[in-house]
C-alpha cells in the first residue's frame, strides 16, 4: 500500500441549472436572394422543369452528376447559426444521413461579419431526398426567391438558402477516397493479375428494407462485375452498414478510368476503401534475444479485469504462464504455423502484466489475470511472402471487434459473458489504410459506443507512421551526425511539422471516450551505440518518437492525450547526399526499446526482446491504469480517504492516468517556437502543435498512486446531469496563506459519454472545471502557459488544467479551494447520467516548507460529509 494514500475529495454540493447561457457565434453575413438566385438558381430550375415528368425524371437518375431523388444530396451551409435539423424536419421523405465541417477562406457570397479575414466555418449536411422531398425543396426555393413567406414550420428554411453554399449530389469521385486510389494502384502494379479487395460503406438507412433492398441490388452489381462478397456487417448502434469485396483487377481499372460506372456510381455507397490493414509495422531480429530473468510461480490471480485484443500470445512464457485467460472461440490459433510466430501478442500480454522487463527497479507484475481475445493471425503481407500477424483477410475488422466485445460483456448466443468485470481493454492495433482526415471513422465510432455502453476505458494505440522524413535543411548524412544532439532534434522537429498533414492518427485512435496513446522517446537502456546509418536523433525523452502519429482529434480536440515510453526510437537513411530523408528504425535490436517477453527463434518459452512503437506505449499504460486500480483497492476504507465504488474504477483510471500527465516547460516552448518560424504567427496555432506534439504530455504513473509531503492527490466520482454542477470546497494547507513560494493546482475530470451520430457535435456530454467565486483559488494561481489552449481543455472526453503561482495570498472562501465541475450537453437533448472521475492535486515547491499532505488529510478528517460512498 503507498505510504500516503489518495485522499477522498469532500461531498459536493449540486446546483440546479440557472438558465441558459448566451452563447457567442460568429455570424456570416447572408448572401442574400438574389445573388442565390444567380449562384444556385439553375440548379434548382433544372428541378422544376423534370420533376413533373416521370420520364424526364428516369433519365435524370442517369445522370450521376445530377440532382435526383434517391441519391444523396449534400447541402454546404456557410454558417453556424442556422438549424438545418429543424428546417429538414419539416420536410417529408428528406431522410437525414450524416453531419460534418470544414473551413475555407471567405469570398464574395460569403464572410464573417466585421472579420472580413477570417475563416468560414461551414456544416455540411448529408440527407436521401424522396421525389415528394425535392418538390416540396423547390417549392420553397421558388417561395424565397419571390420574397413570400415559406409557410408554418418552414422559416429556417430562409436562413438554409440564405447560407447554402452549394447544393449537390454526392457523386462518383466523393465516393473513392484518395486512399482507395493508391491501394488500388499499388495492388496493380504489384500484383496485376490477383483479386483486389476492397471496402465499401452504405449510406446507413433507418428504414431495414430500404438496406434490404440496397444490399439485393448491391449483390447483384458485384456478381455483375465478376466479384465476391467477404463478409458483410450492418450495426445500427453506429449507424454502420458495409460489404468486404474482392473485385478482378481489370474492374479496378474501368473504375479508375471511369469512375462514373459501376459500383462507383451505385447511388446507396457512401464511401469505396481499401480494406483495413490492421498490423504493427514492427521488425525484429530473433538474434537478439535474451533470456528474460526467472519468474516466480504466481499468486492466484484475480478475475481479469483487463482484455487484450490482438495476436495469440505464448500462454507457456514463463513471464505469461498462468497469468492469462485467452480466449480463442475463431480457432486462430490453428493458423500459427509455429510459435515464433506468436508475437505481437506475446509482447503486448507480458507488457501489460510485468511493464518493462529491462526496468532496473521492474515493475510488480499486476494481480489479476489478463483476458485475451485473438483477433489477428499470421498471413502474407503484400507480394513478397512475408507473414505478419494481421487480421482476417476475409473479414470486416470493426465487426470482429463488435463481436469480441459482446462476447465479453453479454455473451454470444446462449452463452454467459466471458470477461464481465473488465474495465479496462487494450487495442495496441490501427488501420495503416485509414488516416484521421476530420471524419470520424466507424471503427472510432464503435469504440465510444463500447466504452459508454459497458462502462469500459479503451486505451488505443496513436499509431506508428513508417513513412520517411524529407530534411530538406541537410546536405549530407555526416553534416546531420556533426551538429550538436539540440540542433539535431530542431532540424527533425522541424521537418516532422512541415510534414504534420501526413503523420495523423491511426483509425480507431481518434475516438472520444478512448484514450490515446503516443509513444514518448524513452526507455531505460543504456546508451549503447546505433545500427548503420542510423542515429538516436532526439536529446528529450518527453518528446513523441518520430513515428508516433500526431494530433489533433476530431473538432481539434487533443489527440493523442497521454505519452508513455515507446523507446528510444532512432533514425535512419539511405543516401548519403541530398535530397535527405529518415525513416524511423523499426528494428530496436540492443540499441533501444521496451522489454517483453518474446518467443525464441525456435520457440522458446523464456526469452525476451526489445520492442518500440505506440503499440508498447498503449501496453504500458494499460499496465498502469491496472497499478491505478489496484491502489484504489488498497486505499484504507475510513475518513479521509475514499472507498471507491467499482463501477467508477474504469472512468477513474481514465482521469488519473491524464491526471498524472504533464508538459515539459522547455519542450512545448521550443515546439511553439519552430512553429512559428514555419509560418504560424498566432499563439494559438502555435499552442496548436505543441498540443500535436505533447497531447496532454508524458504520464508520470507515480504520482497518481502515491502522494509526498509536499504534494496532496484527492479523488471523487459522481453521476450529474446536463445543467447541473457540482461544487467542491477543498481545504487548504492553513500554513501555506500569505507564504510566497511556487504552489501549482491540477484538476481533471474524466467521463464517458453517449453519442449522436446525426450531430456535428457528435458528444454529447461536455464538462468544465471552472474556479468559484476566487480565479485564483485561494492560492493566488492562474492558467499555467504551458498546457493545451484553454479552447481545448473539453474537447474530447477528458477536461485536464493546471494553476500555478508564486505569490504571497491570504485565503478566501472559508479557507477553501473551490471547484465548479458542470456538465453540458453539446450534441442535442441530453437525460442520461454521466459518470465521471475527478483529480484534484495540490502541491508546492522544495523550498515551500508546508506539510501539504497531511494539513489537507486532517482537514478532511474534521469535515462531516467524507463517509464511505455508495
Amino acid at each position: 500500500m503507498a505510504d500516503r494514500p489518495l485522499l477522498s475529495l469532500p461531498n459536493p454540493t449540486r446546483e440546479s441549472p440557472k438558465g441558459k447561457p448566451a452563447v457567442i457565434v460568429e455570424k456570416v453575413r447572408p448572401a442574400g436572394a438574389e445573388r442565390q438566385g444567380q449562384r444556385l438558381g439553375p440548379k434548382f430550375e433544372r428541378l422544376s422543369e423534370v420533376l413533373p415528368d416521370p420520364q424526364q425524371l428516369a433519365e435524370l437518375r442517369n445522370d450521376p452528376a445530377a440532382i435526383a431523388p434517391e441519391r444523396a444530396l449534400v447541402f454546404e451551409i456557410a454558417s453556424e447559426v442556422v438549424d438545418f435539423d429543424r428546417a429538414r424536419r419539416n420536410v417529408p421523405g428528406l431522410e437525414f444521413l450524416g453531419e460534418d465541417q470544414d473551413e475555407v477562406a471567405p469570398d464574395e457570397d460569403f464572410v464573417v461579419e466585421d472579420k472580413p479575414d477570417k475563416v468560414i466555418r461551414r456544416r455540411i449536411y448529408f440527407t436521401m431526398p424522396d421525389a415528394t422531398a425535392l418538390r416540396e425543396i423547390v417549392s420553397l426555393w421558388k417561395r424565397y426567391q419571390a420574397g413570400e413567406e415559406l409557410g408554418y414550420g418552414r422559416t429556417e428554411w430562409k436562413k438554409v438558402f440564405d447560407h447554402l453554399a452549394d447544393i449537390r449530389p454526392w457523386g462518383p469521385q466523393d465516393r473513392i477516397t484518395e486512399e482507395a486510389k493508391a491501394d488500388w494502384i499499388r495492388h496493380l502494379e504489384e500484383a496485376p493479375d490477383e483479386p483486389i479487395p476492397l471496402e465499401v460503406e452504405f449510406w446507413y438507412r433507418t428504414s431495414a428494407p430500404l438496406r434490404e433492398t440496397a444490399h439485393q441490388k448491391f449483390q447483384e452489381m458485384v456478381g455483375e462485375a465478376g466479384g465476391a462478397i467477404l463478409d458483410q456487417a450492418t450495426i445500427p448502434e453506429i449507424r454502420y452498414d458495409a460489404a468486404l469485396l474482392q473485385v478482378r483487377p481489370e474492374y479496378v481499372r474501368q473504375i479508375l478510368d471511369n469512375p462514373d460506372l459501376g459500383l462507383a456510381a451505385f447511388d446507396e455507397v457512401m464511401v469505396l476503401r481499401p480494406q483495413s490493414l490492421v498490423t504493427d509495422p514492427q521488425e525484429l531480429d530473433f538474434a537478439e534475444a535474451e533470456d528474460a530473468n526467472a519468474e516466480d510461480a504466481p499468486d492466484p490471480a484475480q478475475a481479469p479485469r483487463a482484455a487484450l485484443l490482438d495476436g495469440l500470445p505464448m500462454a507457456q512464457h514463463t513471464k505469461l504462464a498462468d497469468r492469462l485467460s485467452v480466449d480463442d472461440p475463431d480457432d486462430f490459433a490453428a493458423e500459427y504455423g509455429q510459435a515464433s510466430e506468436q508475437i505481437h501478442g506475446t509482447s503486448m500480454a507480458s507488457l501489460i502484466v510485468h511493464g518493462d522487463l529491462n526496468a532496473p527497479m521492474p515493475s510488480a507484475p499486476v494481480r489479476s489475470q489478463l483476458y485475451v481475445r485473438p483477433v489477428m493471425f499470421p498471413q502474407q503481407v503484400g507480394f513478397d511472402g512475408q507473414r505478419r500477424e494481421l487480421m482476417p483477410p476475409n473479414k470486416l475488422a470493426i465487426d470482429l471487434v463488435w463481436r469480441s466485445f459482446l462476447r465479453m460483456f453479454v455473451g454470444e448466443g446462449d452463452g454467459e459473458p466471458t470477461a464481465p468485470n473488465v474495465k479496462v481493454v487494450n487495442l495496441s492495433l490501427g488501420d495503416l489504410n485509414r488516416r484521421f482526415s476530420g471524419a470520424l471513422s466507424p471503427w472510432a465510432r464503435l469504440i465510444d459506443y463500447l466504452s459508454w455502453e459497458y462502462g469500459v476505458l479503451v486505451l488505443v494505440s496513436a499509431g506508428n507512421i513508417p513513412d520517411p522524413i524529407p530534411l530538406d535543411e541537410v546536405a549530407a548524412w555526416a553534416d546531420f551526425e556533426a551538429v550538436t544532439a539540440e540542433e539535431r532534434e530542431t532540424i527533425l522537429l522541424r521537418a516532422i511539422l512541415r510534414q504534420r498533414a501526413t503523420r495523423r492518427l491511426l483509425s480507431p485512435s481518434e475516438g472520444m471516450n478512448a484514450l490515446t496513446v503516443g509513444a514518448c522517446h524513452a526507455d531505460t537502456i543504456q546508451p549503447n551505440g546505433s545500427g548503420p546509418m542510423a542515429l538516436d536523433p532526439y536529446e528529450t525523452e518527453c518528446l513523441p518518437n518520430p513515428s508516433s502519429a500526431l494530433g489533433l482529434g476530431y473538432l481539434r480536440g487533443v489527440k493523442p492525450e497521454i505519452l508513455l515510453p515507446g523507446g528510444r526510437e532512432h533514425v535512419r537513411t539511405t543516401s548519403n547526399q541530398a535530397p535527405m530523408s529518415v525513416y524511423p528504425v523499426a528494428q530496436p535490436g540492443r540499441f533501444f526499446g521496451i522489454g517483453a517477453a518474446a518467443p525464441g527463434p525456435s520457440g522458446e518459452l523464456t526469452r525476451k526482446l526489445n520492442f518500440s512503437g505506440t503499440s508498447v506505449a498503449t501496453a504500458l499504460a494499460t499496465h498502469s491504469a491496472l497499478k491505478i486500480i489496484e491502489a484504489l483497492d488498497e486505499i484504507p476504507a475510513e475518513p479521509p480517504h475514499p472507498s471507491v465504488n467499482e463501477a467508477f474504477h474504469a472512468v477513474l483510471a481514465k482521469t488519473l492516468l491524464v491526471h498524472a500527465a504533464k508538459w515539459d516547460d522547455g519542450l512545448a516552448t521550443k515546439v511553439a517556437e519552430i512553429s512559428k518560424e514555419i509560418g504560424n504567427t498566432y499563439w494559438e496555432h502555435q499552442r496548436e502543435d505543441a498540443t500535436r506534439f505533447l497531447g496532454f504530455g508524458m504520464v508520470d504513473i507515480g504520482k497518481v498512486i502515491d502522494c509526498t509531503e509536499r504534494r496532496a492527490t484527492m479523488i471523487g466520482w459522481n453521476t450529474i446531469h446536463a445543467k447541473e454542477t457540482d461544487e467542491f470546497r477543498i481545504p487548504l494547507p492553513r500554513q501555506l496563506e500569505n507564504m510566497a513560494g511556487f504552489r501549482a493546482v491540477t484538476a481533471t475530470v474524466g467521463w464517458f459519454t453517449p453519442l449522436n451520430t446525426d450531430h456535428r457535435m457528435y458528444r454529447m456530454a461536455k464538462f468544465e472545471v471552472e474556479p468559484g467565486s476566487d480565479k485564483g483559488l485561494s492560492l493566488g494561481v492562474s492558467n499555467s502557459k504551458q498546457q493545451p489552449s484553454h479552447n481545448a481543455f473539453g474537447r474530447g472526453t477528458v477536461y485536464h488544467r493546471r494553476w500555478e503561482g508564486n505569490e504571497a495570498k491570504a485565503f478566501v472562501d472559508d479557507g477553501n479551494l473551490v471547484l465548479k465541475v458542470a456538465c453540458k450537453a453539446a450534441a442535442g437533448e441530453l437525460d442520461d447520467a454521466i459518470p465521471y472521475g475527478l483529480a484534484v492535486t495540490v502541491e508546492v515547491g522544495e523550498d515551500v516548507a508546508v506539510p501539504v499532505y497531511e494539513e489537507i488529510r486532517e482537514r478532511l478528517r474534521q469535515l462531516i460529509g467524507v463517509p464511505v460512498r455508495a
